[in-house]
């Protein structure tokens, strides 16, 4: 007998889970809020400076993980819901 046979067993992807996601069917596309959520939200009249599109850019992924952070904080309350659930409203 292998002492190091099932040592890994629980990070397999579980079958089931595959499934559910694999049938969860959406009615509309993600957005995918990382590449635009700051250049979406500023007015196009300031973006025309350089200076400030430069800077919204480099703060872009900032506020993405703002609100990356508010979904784990969702999920991690909710007992019901696994830890690595990322279709959170």
């Amino acid at each position: 007998m292998d002492l190091n046979s099932d040592l890994f067993k629980v990070r397999k992807k579980k079958l089931y889970d595959s499934k559910l996601i694999i049938l969860d069917d959406r009615l509309h596309g993600v957005n995918d809020y990382r590449e635009n959520i700051l250049l979406n939200s500023i007015s196009k009249y300031i973006l025309r400076n350089n200076t400030m599109n430069d800077f919204a850019i480099l703060i872009q992924n900032v506020i993405a993980d703002w609100v990356d952070s508010v979904t784990y904080l969702k999920v991690y309350k909710s007992f019901t819901v696994q830890k690595n659930y990322k279709k959170v409203r």
